[in-house]
């Protein structure tokens, strides 16, 4: 993550630039992160707003940085591993991380960013 020049994205984005600033920093500490789930990130990003934080992730995406993704949350609420990239794409039962299988119909399908490499 480290080679993605964010003052070049901050200079094209001044309406987002505190919030890519952030999330820049985030990123950087964060680096083992391979997804970033929106909810947590906006927790630990308290003092962003969460319109400005929406809007820089977006833009992350139209820049290739990161790739929206779509994940299951387990009946343990935790993130099933597979992700699709569209949410027509889950099936409806799905293996956790234990190898159980899973029923995804009424579970919740959340996006998620991952590092584009």
């Amino acid at each position: 993550m480290s080679q993605v020049n964010f003052d070049n994205l901050i200079s094209e984005q001044s309406e987002s630039g505190r919030a890519l600033r952030k999330l820049k920093n985030w990123m950087q500490s964060h680096n083992d992160v391979e997804v970033i789930y929106p909810n947590d990130l906006a927790r630990e990003l308290r003092s962003v707003d969460p319109i400005a934080l929406t809007t820089a992730l977006t833009f992350l995406v139209k820049e290739g940085v990161l790739k929206r993704v779509y994940k299951v949350i387990t009946p343990g609420g935790v993130l099933a591993d597979r992700d699709f990239n569209d949410p027509t794409e889950i099936p409806d039962k799905i293996a956790d991380r234990f190898e159980n299988t899973i029923d995804t119909s009424d579970l919740d399908i959340v996006p998620v960013f991952k590092k584009v490499a």
